[in-house]
């Protein structure tokens, strides 16, 4: 499987008119393999949590794909019933046919901006949209497997500062 050894993320990220820091950096690995590198991206000065629970805040996450040699055929269940609960049936359609064009080098990125709302893009393809906060709620409450959002992100955030 071929993968990539570029492991750097964007030190801030544009989102509308709006610049956000990288507040946390991570790559995840196995072994010798890395998997993906990603950072979450808030306001400056703004807690990590409230930013992302707070409608009226921007925040992106950047997740660039480093190797697909784990990366199952189809999005994962816990993600995939999420998003089938929250998305049109277009704008979740289209994330599902997202998932199989997924290629090493490829970057997701997750982006709310309070008004338009949530964008998802694969490279600088817009794959799905949506003018609800709520989507970002319950891809964190998915992501923090049953442990209480603000801890598991406060947590999070801190054992993964960027290193820039």
């Amino acid at each position: 499987m071929p993968t990539s050894t570029a492991i750097r993320v964007p030190s801030a990220m544009r989102i509308g008119d709006v610049q956000l820091p990288a507040a946390s950096c991570a790559t995840r690995d196995t072994l010798w393999i890395h998997h993906y590198a990603a950072a979450l991206y808030v306001p400056p000065r703004e807690s990590p949590i409230d930013a992302l629970q707070d409608p009226q805040q921007p925040k992106a996450l950047h997740v660039q794909i480093l190797s697909k040699a784990f990366l199952p055929k189809e999005m994962p269940k816990k993600w995939r019933d999420t998003l089938q609960g929250e998305l049109d049936g277009a704008a979740f359609g289209a994330v599902r046919e997202a998932w199989h064009e997924l290629a090493v080098g490829d970057r997701v990125t997750v982006a709310y901006l309070p008004g338009p709302g949530m964008t998802l893009q694969l490279n600088d393809r817009v794959v799905a949209r949506t003018p609800k906060h709520e989507v970002i709620d319950a891809l964190l409450k998915t992501w923090a497997e049953g442990e209480p959002v603000p801890q598991r992100v406060n947590r999070v955030v801190a054992s993964h500062p960027c290193q820039h």
